[in-house]
């Protein structure tokens, strides 16, 4: 795999590590069962729109709680700017383009995650997981690439992108993509459904209880993705915001946190709180510029949605297990969200199967063992006609510079020092530019295959050296 192509002192620190964290670790799985896992992830959110990270027009009691009691990852990635690209690679633990989707998933289409790739929900089950899907899937509508197809036991929710909150009215918006569905029927719609995906995963964590196997919930929402819809007494919160878009978005990013909230609590009641892995993510950052506007904001970060800016792809991203990860810890090295299949496999016992060798790694000896290696030497994305690689601190940037241009602009920053990318440095440092340009282009051929890489991701980049 290309991900493990870097040299070979870091190589050989980084399999120490997981040795020291293999025997650190053994000691867990020889006294105790293997935990439950949930997966919750928010549709479109701002970097910055909860507490923890600068928001102060709405409280988010549940996330700030989630990210306080566990990891905070500041340097929290996705490699996706879009929302199927992102969940794919949650699935799979893999880089997207490999297995097939490579931008939203159009109604109506035959595209989902290539068939055979096994999910995270496929190692699961075989390994005695009871599994379940609720909300927003978005990675294929045809039959073969429903949930239950894909390693889920049960599934509750939608197939498609994006979707009324409230009931459609009569005759209205039932296409298959966006009718509410259990296992493979249609089913009624809740009255909001943010707060019905949020009872319906209390459910099932609460139908878990006193049973001898261990749950994989994946908890996605399509909060706080357009349209704007909030019931009135959560905008009731916000009167005092005067925007009626950001009140809006305050008041379904309040509905969802809520929802959280009461996963949380019957997780708690339950008796699973200490036996239960609880991950949270973004699916991308807020789209402030193009792809459906919804008043999120990213501050400090340039651009969102729909872009290679880190406003696009760095999100909101915790990790809690009590007892098992540190509690109330800032981790500020990069990592991805395909690491949180890598790592929950690890800790269940499973081994990847060697046909689809996966890109995400173990995080727990990068908490425990030597904070000072970045678990990816390389990280790159690629959406459309945009690009970006990081290394270290440094980031090759090739994205839109605003939201009506039509051309992207290369720009070198280092995000140490230049967490906004404001300071192009790429004139100063034309070595690392083509640095940078050589190791984006050999991680395309290895995602892509023979796929030619476009024409303008080359010229355009070195007329500008």
């Amino acid at each position: 795999m290309w991900q493990l192509k870097t040299n070979y002192k870091q190589m050989k620190t980084i399999v120490k590590l997981i040795t020291s964290s293999f025997i650190a670790g053994s000691a867990f799985t020889a006294s105790a069962q293997r935990p439950n896992i949930v997966f919750i992830v928010a549709d479109d959110m701002g970097y910055a729109d909860c507490g923890v990270q600068g928001c102060l027009d709405t409280p988010t009691p549940n996330l700030d709680g989630l990210a306080k009691a566990g990891i905070q990852f500041t340097n929290g990635y996705v490699t996706g700017a879009v929302c199927s690209p992102s969940r794919c690679a949650l699935m799979t633990g893999r880089y997207q383009q490999r297995d097939g989707v490579h931008d939203w998933i159009r109604p109506q289409s035959n595209v989902g995650i290539q068939l055979g790739v096994p999910t995270i929900a496929d190692y699961l089950k075989k390994a005695g997981y009871k599994t379940a899907m609720i909300g927003k899937w978005h990675l294929g509508e045809e039959e073969r690439f429903e949930p239950l197809n894909r390693g889920f036991d049960y599934f509750y929710g939608f197939l498609g992108g994006a979707r009324n909150y409230f009931p459609y009215p009569e005759g209205k918006g039932e296409g298959r993509g966006n009718c509410m569905m259990e296992g493979h029927k249609p089913t009624e719609q809740p009255a909001y459904t943010t707060l019905g995906f949020g009872q319906k995963a209390a459910d099932f964590v609460l139908s878990q209880k006193g049973k001898n196997q261990p749950f994989f919930l994946y908890l996605a929402f399509n909060a706080v993705h357009q349209p704007l819809q909030a019931p009135d007494d959560y905008l009731a919160r916000f009167d005092t915001i005067s925007s009626k878009g950001r009140r809006t978005y305050a008041g379904m990013l309040s509905a969802m946190d809520d929802a959280i909230g009461s996963v949380l609590k019957v997780i708690q009641d339950a008796g699973f709180t200490d036996n239960t892995l609880i991950c949270f993510i973004s699916d991308n950052g807020g789209p402030i510029t193009r792809n459906a506007p919804n008043n999120s904001r990213n501050v400090p970060l340039r651009g969102g949605k729909g872009e290679t800016w880190e406003g696009g792809i760095r999100v909101p991203f915790f990790m809690k297990w009590n007892g098992h990860l540190p509690a109330g810890q800032k981790f500020t090295r990069p990592v991805m969200q395909m690491d949180l299949m890598a790592t929950v496999i690890a800790i269940a016992g499973i081994s990847v199967d060697k046909k689809w060798p996966i890109d995400g790694v173990d995080l727990r000896p990068f908490f425990t063992v030597n904070r000072q290696i970045d678990p990816h030497a390389t990280m790159c994305w690629e959406h459309g006609e945009q690009w970006a690689i990081r290394q270290g601190s440094w980031k090759l940037t090739y994205a839109f510079p605003s939201k009506n241009a039509k051309t992207p602009i290369l720009g070198l920053f280092d995000l140490s020092q230049d967490v906004g990318e404001s300071n192009d440095l790429s004139a100063a440092n034309p070595d690392k530019v083509k640095k940078l340009q050589a190791a984006w282009a050999a991680w395309r051929k290895d995602v892509e295959g023979d796929t030619p890489v476009r024409k303008f991701n080359i010229v355009k980049v070195n007329e500008s050296l």
